[in-house]
């Protein structure tokens, strides 16, 4: 079955998937009527022979705007206006949805009467190393996603188009928009998944992590998430570097507030602190199993952590001092 609606897929440099997430449409309980492809590649994303029967056999409106070095946002703002549906639908290349997303989402709008529903995505883990990976930094719980969502065409006039300027968090930023608008919107019921983290290994986790949030903390919705991470760092080293028996005690054994060793066993608290919030509980929080976790992937999740959480650091530390 044929709906009114348009699909948007921002791409760069995936042609593969493209072409793979295009062909999986026809399986699909519902199809749209119209696919916008906003292609930023190198080189122009071709249409196999395949995919152009099966679009005009459907009356299906295939349409690739290509146009070179195009951040997401950007991507998405063309597809926007390109658009000549009231409902849009919105997906990346590296996610695959069932073939249910479409007809659930529009069901679940038109059933509980909301302007949307959100997407969401899990992110799929089938190696160890990518089980670490997922369990220090999204969790084994699908979570809530721009991408999968399916939107009334008019809530960008009460919302605005994405920021076009940065590489990562314009999808965050617009949603961060849309719930202080108050935009009703549904839960979705079908779920997304992503399978890139099979495919990832430290250096281009860390590689991406620096280069997002080197982005995203320019973008206002992150900006107290931020200053979280800032007063955090401050703190810790404040209180690892605070000398209490100097300070309380003149050094005076025989005074009640001295304290022996107290930096020593500050720096132990402090890190026995921190090792049960990302090794354990963080985890648990966002869905890992306790069998995963114990009785030894806690340290090596603690590990991936404690870097990303010092790459974050740096790359906000970066954006505040040479990318203003």
């Amino acid at each position: 079955m044929i709906k009114e609606v348009s699909l948007i897929i921002p791409s760069q440099n995936a042609e593969t998937k493209v072409h793979a997430l295009l062909r999986s449409i026809q399986n699909w309980e519902i199809m749209p009527n119209e696919i916008i492809v906003v292609d930023s590649s190198r080189n122009k994303l071709s249409n196999p022979k395949d995919i152009e029967v099966f679009t005009k056999k459907l009356s299906i409106k295939l349409l690739i705007i290509h146009e070179k070095d195009l951040y997401p946002g950007h991507a998405r703002n063309i597809g926007i206006k390109n658009s000549s549906n009231t409902f849009l639908a919105f997906l990346d290349t590296s996610t695959k949805p069932s073939d249910k997303w479409l007809s659930s989402g529009l069901d679940l709008i038109k059933a509980q009467n909301t302007k949307g529903v959100w997407g969401s995505t899990y992110y799929q883990a089938d190696t160890l190393v990518s089980k670490i990976f997922r369990a220090s930094t999204f969790g084994a719980n699908p979570i809530k996603t721009f991408p999968g969502s399916i939107l009334n065409k008019s809530i960008f006039n009460i919302c605005g188009l994405f920021i076009e300027t940065t590489r990562a968090g314009e999808d965050g930023d617009w949603m961060s928009r849309a719930e202080l608008q108050r935009i009703k919107m549904s839960s979705p019921e079908e779920v997304l998944e992503y399978n890139q983290l099979n495919f990832m290994n430290v250096t281009k986790l860390i590689k991406k992590w620096f280069r997002n949030y080197i982005h995203t903390a320019k973008l206002p919705f992150f900006s107290a998430h931020k200053s979280y991470y800032y007063y955090g760092i401050s703190f810790m080293a404040v209180l690892v570097a605070y000398n209490w028996n100097r300070v309380l005690a003149a050094w005076d054994r025989d005074s009640i507030f001295f304290i022996p060793n107290i930096t020593t066993i500050s720096v132990i608290s402090i890190l026995t602190i921190y090792i049960l919030m990302r090794g354990i509980i963080l985890p648990r929080k966002k869905g890992v199993s306790i069998g995963f976790i114990f009785p030894i992937n806690f340290i090596f999740i603690f590990l991936l952590s404690a870097l990303l959480d010092l790459t974050k650091a740096l790359a906000f530390g970066y954006s505040k001092f040479f990318n203003n």
